[in-house]
């Protein structure tokens, strides 16, 4: 019998790393931090200067294995979160009303294809910025590739609009509840505080997006012979996707539902500091009134659509409590003020701006290794926080240079599911999205570092 090898999966990898990591534990001398309560922030922060070695406490066989458990467990409050949102927004997508609103922007806009472009981005953006859309998207590939290519341009612009149209918001997520919500839960800070920057830097982010995806399109309707794809084979499109879409009264309904949950979402965390407990209930609730529409009154077949989408996000909450595993293991083996102590000591070295940009280029490595948002927080965030704590950066600088190191990097990341499935579903090559995309991945890049600097010389703090 013949091994064949091929690449880890991310759970795969994840589990690899729990073992590792206890591996380290026998190697990696045990120390502590002290650690004081902050009482205006009601949350544990570090004594920089109080760093001792302390009696090595490495994991065994048996800590790997209930380690797995433990996560679950610590994590089961953000997995509760999950479970609930992707059943929620399995019922909005088997609704139609999302699907049958971009057909009817599409069919309006005929002719006016930059408009079209810069309406369709902005909307994506919208649903990653607020309510982590991501895997929701894929099903409009399809239909947005039909229209580009009936715009007369070609495959690459198609996956531009949806995937880094989306991805322009959810990596600056001033409401994501799966990155910025998940990583400032674990850093201890007010869910979505920080608000105003971020949706200064999302702005930023999609203007940039929107003018190198426009560039790039109006380039090839000119001279298709400038097309990235040229030379590889053609992909018949099917143009009746968007026949068969209708906007009817009752996808306005629901349409207009989402939008009015989204508001009364904005005002529920700023004015009276909702959590993940009382966004999981407006979500609930919106879902509900949804499904009450979409299924004519059946309850029976709302709730079939929304534990379907739950069912669909149960990989990503076992990835969660995997990631929060090997978090466990480093506890438990004591070395986790260790590995902050030891990075801290070079980036406590730089100018604090220098030492955010050290964050963020780190996070966008580590998203080669670990593209999923969430399993990446819950690894990164506990380490990201605490050093942020002991080289005196604000904790929301760390929250941002994980996020955008996560989300912006994603759109060439070889490995993040979403990004590979929009391609495939496009027939365009890795190697050819990378021509197209690395280039605007600088241009974020550059953007990211100016906000980062901002949030460090004003300290960052709720707004």
């Amino acid at each position: 019998m013949k091994w064949k090898i091929a690449p880890p999966t991310t759970t795969a990898l994840l589990m690899f790393m729990i073992v590792i990591v206890a591996a380290l534990t026998y190697i990696v001398p045990a120390g502590q931090f002290d650690r004081v309560l902050d009482e205006k922030t009601e949350r544990e922060l570090i004594v920089a200067d109080s760093f001792n070695y302390v009696e090595q406490t490495p994991v065994g066989i048996g800590g790997i294995l209930s380690s797995v458990f433990g996560g679950i467990v610590g994590a089961a409050e953000i997995i509760a979160f999950v479970l609930i949102v992707g059943g929620v927004f399995g019922v909005i997508v088997k609704s139609g009303a999302i699907n049958a609103a971009l057909a009817r922007l599409i069919h309006r806009l005929q002719g006016k294809e930059s408009v079209f472009i810069i309406i369709a981005m902005t909307a994506f953006a919208m649903g990653g910025a607020t309510f982590g859309m991501a895997e929701e998207t894929l099903p409009f590939v399809a239909i947005v590739l039909a229209a580009t290519i009936a715009m007369g341009y070609d495959r690459i612009v198609a996956v531009s609009i949806v995937v880094v149209g989306v991805y322009a918001g959810y990596s600056a997520g001033p409401l994501n509840p799966f990155n910025v919500g998940i990583a400032q839960g674990i850093a201890e800070l007010p869910l979505f505080s920080g608000i105003g920057l971020r949706t200064v830097l999302m702005v930023g982010g999609l203007i940039i997006a929107i003018h190198h995806t426009l560039r790039y399109a109006k380039k090839v309707k000119l001279d298709p012979s400038t097309s990235l794809l040229v030379g590889e084979k053609e992909v018949e499109t099917d143009t009746t996707l968007l026949e068969n879409l209708t906007m009817t009264r009752r996808h306005k309904w629901i349409m207009g539902i989402l939008g009015l949950s989204l508001i009364v979402l904005v005002f529920g965390v700023l004015k009276y500091g909702w959590y993940l407990g009382e966004i999981s209930a407006l979500m609930l609730l919106m879902g509900i009134v949804i499904g009450m529409i979409a299924f004519n009154g059946s309850f029976n077949q709302f709730t079939d659509e929304f534990m379907k989408g739950a069912a669909e996000m149960t990989a990503a909450a076992l990835i969660i409590g995997l990631s929060r595993a090997i978090l466990v293991v480093m506890e438990e083996g004591q070395i986790i003020d260790t590995l902050v102590y030891a990075v801290s000591v070079p980036l406590g070295n730089l100018h604090s701006v220098f030492a955010a940009w050290g964050m963020y280029i780190s996070q966008g490595l580590i998203n080669f290794v670990i593209p999923s948002s969430t399993g990446q927080a819950a690894v990164v965030m506990p380490i990201m926080s605490s050093i942020s704590d002991v080289i005196g950066i604000n904790r929301q600088i760390a929250v941002q240079a994980f996020q955008s190191g996560d989300g912006y990097w994603n759109m060439i990341t070889p490995t993040h599911p979403v990004l590979m499935a929009a391609l495939g579903i496009a027939a365009v090559p890795f190697g050819k999205w990378v021509r197209f995309a690395g280039p605007l991945v600088f241009k974020w890049t550059i953007w990211v570092m100016i906000i980062l600097a901002i949030g460090v010389w004003t300290n960052w703090g709720p707004f």
